[in-house]
């Protein structure tokens, strides 16, 4: 499972960030890249952490890229 990585392109919803960060821990995975999210500061917004839910350490090792390729 450590393997598996989720790759989010052109997040436009700081919500969504969030969301798919506490869906991660409840399945027990760790790897959030995204990609040109419309928000350079999505991971740090209020909205993200409230919908993370308590999934914060998700966030704080996800990583933002340029291009898919970068997160691949």
């Amino acid at each position: 499972m450590h393997s598996t990585r989720f790759i989010l392109v052109n997040t436009s919803h700081p919500g969504n960030v969030g969301a798919t960060a506490r869906a991660m821990k409840v399945m027990g995975f760790q790897d959030l890249v995204l990609v040109r999210p419309r928000f350079a500061d999505v991971l740090v917004q209020d909205e993200t952490l409230a919908f993370a839910s308590g999934a914060t350490e998700v966030l704080e090792r996800a990583r933002v890229v340029g291009s898919l390729a970068d997160a691949l």
